[in-house]
């Protein structure tokens, strides 16, 4: 339609961007926890219960009654069990917890522990250096990557709400009075005020109107329909500017209003620009 009978706002590519980014970055979040909560957590728990095995086999190997033979240190080694903690929920749901050491720890005469926790670690694709004071991680810890990753996926369902339901609205005006997004007409002869003080800096109007025995309030936002952009004509400011036009009520306005200091400070300015410089009234007095 032309735009002497009506303007139409239609949801901006700066909300629909921001949109799509709160949602790609909720949503990436949620799937980063759910894998820390279902997975990693638990998988790195088991990697120290192992790593944990390999300290115990080389202090079982400072004992001499365990390497008096080859034979004696296997037999040794094969009544082992991996040392889990008694919190059987910080490891992963199939974790066998009768799980003996590795085989690999048989061959601790030839060599020293660490280089066989790195062999172990590099065929299992496994990180070499652990901390197991700082890297466990409790069932309580685990619990809480679950909650963080549901968090994240209501913000991301929020996100996504907001984004199809915006775009799928419009915001317009003709000249029988504003059509908010998703709402009905409100004539202007029903308009009580309009509260523009955040449309310079912000875009935003607050409308107030008539609405039965009552009143009620809307948004004219043009940041999220309609935009700014001088070089596509400022659709925001000319849709604005046409509510204005048929707007008969109140306008509350962002009256400025200079401190008292300020002023001080003109005035003394404009006494100092005013009064002979020191030089010049020097010179009048040696010229007398």
């Amino acid at each position: 339609m032309s735009e002497s009978s009506e303007i139409i706002c239609k949801p901006t590519k700066w909300f629909i961007w921001r949109a799509l980014l709160m949602l790609t970055m909720f949503g990436g979040f949620a799937c980063y926890f759910l894998y820390d909560w279902k997975v990693g957590y638990p998988k790195k728990n088991y990697i120290i219960a192992n790593y944990d095995a390999f300290n115990q086999a080389g202090k079982a190997w400072t004992v001499d009654a365990n390497r008096v033979s080859q034979e004696a240190w296997n037999a040794f080694v094969e009544k082992q069990v991996i040392p889990f903690q008694e919190d059987r929920a910080m490891y992963p749901p199939d974790t066998d917890f009768e799980e003996g050491w590795p085989e690999i720890l048989k061959k601790m005469d030839d060599h020293k522990r660490d280089d066989l926790w790195k062999e172990y670690s590099g065929e299992k694709g496994w990180p070499q250096q652990i901390d197991p004071a700082e890297d466990v991680k409790t069932s309580k810890q685990i619990k809480e990557q679950l909650i963080a990753a549901l968090v994240c996926f209501f913000l991301a369902a929020v996100a996504l709400f907001f984004l199809v339901r915006t775009k799928s609205r419009v915001m317009k005006v003709s000249e029988q009075g504003y059509y908010p997004p998703g709402g009905d007409l409100i004539p202007f002869d029903n308009m009580l005020t309009l509260d523009k003080r955040k449309w310079e800096t912000k875009g935003l109007a607050t409308l107030t109107y008539k609405d039965g025995d009552g009143e009620k309030k809307t948004k004219i936002d043009g940041m999220i329909y309609g935009q700014f952009k001088e070089e596509e004509g400022a659709p925001a400011e000319a849709f604005f500017q046409k509510v204005l036009a048929g707007f008969e009520g109140e306008l509350i306005e962002l009256i400025v209003e200079k401190d008292e200091e300020e002023d001080e400070a003109d005035q003394s300015i404009g006494k100092k620009d005013d009064a002979p410089a020191d030089d010049e009234l020097s010179g009048e007095e040696q010229n007398d």
